[in-house]
């Protein structure tokens, strides 16, 4: 008998299951009877336009040269300055007698503003002032003398490739007859300064392209080659001697000019600005960047304390056209900022957004906003951020949209203020 009634007690069970499986009393047999209701929120935003300060760029192993005339962002003149390591060790092996043969600049393109115009109409002038040991920024300039160095052009069939072209021979003469004549001016590396402050480089004023030159002392240097004497006294033995670029001090300094476009007004560091043109905008190298406010994420938040964060996406865009020949930055990062507008250190970086499962106050993975070339849209996922954010663990409105580096190159990004989009997908119980 009691076998019988467990029997009956599972057939009376499984009839049950069935019968609300059908009747959709509770369960997950159609979206009428889910316990968990699937939801998409698109955030409102507010934002503006700043224009950072003290964008640093010193001894970066980088600087820019030449000009942009950009219709949105107005007109960039970037000049490099480096000083020049005379290597004074080494200048025990020049004799009395050495004949100097040539004198050849190389140095190293890194990078291209406009994909197409890869010819360098490059100029290098020696300076008339010391390059301060100190810390300069993209507004800097150091003096420039009328002595030009070397001129030429060269066509950069590859990046990351070294070219050479020939420094000016009485300029060259000059220096190789102090580096062999043991000249006060080359008795120490503080006397040779002194004398040749540094370098200069730029392009020509017409120019319509900008570049990235490498600093460093294996691809960036002055090669004078002369002949020693033999042992048999035929002046025959081929010898060089480099003055290194990129060990010292160097970096790079912007002219810019706003005016006729709609960054016309925007002269004030660290303040909101809203550009006539209703749009907003990114400039690498000037310090433009898009401030973002997320105070509408917090009344959703508070609205919706129960609510499960599914998946959070951030994207920019379509983004408006560039400039042809030139390519957005592949990535943007969301910095965080606040009433000041001032960027957040931690440390060497940059406090923002970070990755997806990564600690919500940490700086060293930030989130990347990734480019797509089919969309001109920047894509990127916060759903870790939104949920911390949910749960009160970790709350920040204020964030700038800016470039992976700030100082590492001089594309722009322009959008619609409403093509910033943030998108919080949530499920809540019934």
């Amino acid at each position: 008998m009691g076998k019988i009634k467990s029997i009956g007690a599972l057939m009376l069970g499984l009839t049950l299951l069935f019968s609300c499986e059908k009747n959709g009393d509770f369960g997950f047999g159609s979206d009428d009877v889910s316990p968990v209701e699937f939801s998409v929120e698109t955030v409102g935003t507010s934002s503006s336009v700043v224009l950072l300060d003290s964008i640093s760029s010193t001894n970066l192993g980088v600087g820019f040269i030449g000009n942009i005339d950009d219709p949105d962002v107005g007109k960039v003149k970037a000049t490099t300055y480096a000083k020049m390591e005379l290597n004074e060790d080494d200048l025990n092996s020049i004799s009395e007698e050495a004949i100097l043969d040539s004198v050849k600049l190389s140095i190293k393109f890194g990078y291209l503003y406009k994909d197409f115009a890869k010819t360098v109409r490059l100029k290098v002038s020696l300076l008339s002032e010391q390059i301060e040991d100190t810390l300069h920024i993209t507004t800097n300039s150091t003096a420039i003398s009328n002595e030009l160095v070397a001129a030429g052009n060269i066509l950069i069939d590859e990046l990351d490739s070294v070219y050479t072209i020939d420094l000016d021979m009485a300029f060259a003469n000059r220096l190789f007859e102090i580096m062999r004549d043991e000249g006060p001016e080359v008795a120490s590396q503080e006397a040779f300064e002194a004398a040749f402050p540094g370098l200069a480089f730029q392009t020509e004023d017409n120019s319509s392209n900008a570049y990235g030159i490498v600093l460093d002392p294996e691809s960036s240097m002055i090669d004078f080659y002369y002949s020693e004497v033999s042992s048999t006294g035929a002046v025959n033995v081929p010898s060089t001697h480099k003055i290194t670029l990129g060990d010292l001090t160097h970096y790079f300094g912007l002219e810019l000019d706003r005016s006729g476009t709609a960054l016309e007004g925007l002269t004030n560091t660290n303040e909101e600005y809203s550009p006539s043109s209703g749009l907003r905008y990114i400039q690498a190298g000037a310090g433009i960047v898009t401030k973002i406010d997320l105070s509408e994420l917090e009344t959703f938040a508070n609205l919706k304390p129960e609510a499960i964060v599914n998946t959070a996406q951030v994207s920019i865009g379509p983004i408006e056209e560039p400039v042809d020949g030139v390519t957005p930055p592949t990535r943007l990062l969301l910095l965080l900022t606040d009433s000041g507008n001032r960027v957040i250190r931690d440390g060497q970086n940059f406090r923002a957004i970070q990755q997806d499962g990564s600690n919500p106050i940490g700086s060293e993975t930030p989130l990347i906003l990734l480019y797509d070339e089919d969309s001109k849209t920047y894509i990127g996922s916060i759903t870790s951020f939104v949920g911390y954010y949910f749960s009160d663990v970790f709350r920040r409105n204020q964030f700038f949209i800016a470039p992976p580096s700030v100082n590492g190159e001089l594309g722009n990004v322009v959008f619609r203020p409403e093509d910033f989009k943030l998108k919080v997908f949530y499920s809540e119980l019934k």
